[in-house]
């Protein structure tokens, strides 16, 4: 009884240890695309949209979103004007992409804002020209990214902690 026990763990350390050591490769990133998307995502209920940042990179520019809750879905749509929710008013920056996250909500349910991210900001980078918090409205949570033109991206999710990335790629 003892010996089968014996091999039965020696067997399970071999195969852990081989499972280690041919276990496949981490996701790739996905593909740069040069149109919109739209991925949803039926189990999240009231995510909240915390933060925004962002930082240039060798050879994009990238735009992490922190997120409260489970990752809501996307909509990204390059246009050649943003406009800002509710008012229609322009937003001062140049052409480039719309998000619009959803379900999703930037401010706590007594109404107070939770969103601690920039409003509108120019880091001037190589693609990412300017961002801007678009809105807040009945689920929708939106941004514009003023882009040096027509940029290749990417959109992805990272969890622990749950966030959302986009990759402006440079051109050239």
């Amino acid at each position: 009884m003892m010996r089968r026990i014996l091999r039965f763990l020696a067997a399970l350390v071999s195969s852990l240890l081989l499972a280690a050591v041919v276990a496949p490769p981490a996701t790739a990133l996905p593909d740069w695309r040069t149109t919109g998307t739209t991925w949803t995502n039926p189990l999240a209920r009231h995510p909240l949209v915390i933060d925004l940042r962002y930082a240039r990179h060798s050879n994009f520019d990238r735009v992490v979103i922190d997120i409260e809750g489970r990752i809501p879905g996307w909509t990204t749509r390059y246009v050649s004007t943003h406009h800002y929710d509710g008012s229609g008013a322009t937003v001062p920056i140049r052409a480039g992409m719309d998000l619009v996250l959803f379900p999703a909500y930037a401010h706590f349910a007594n109404g107070t804002s939770c969103y601690t991210g920039p409003k509108l900001v120019r880091p001037g980078f190589p693609a990412l020209k300017a961002i801007a918090f678009t809105g807040d409205f009945e689920g929708y949570v939106s941004f514009a990214f003023g882009l040096d033109g027509h940029n290749p991206y990417r959109i992805f999710r990272l969890t622990d902690p749950q966030r959302i990335v986009l990759d402006f790629r440079h051109a050239g």
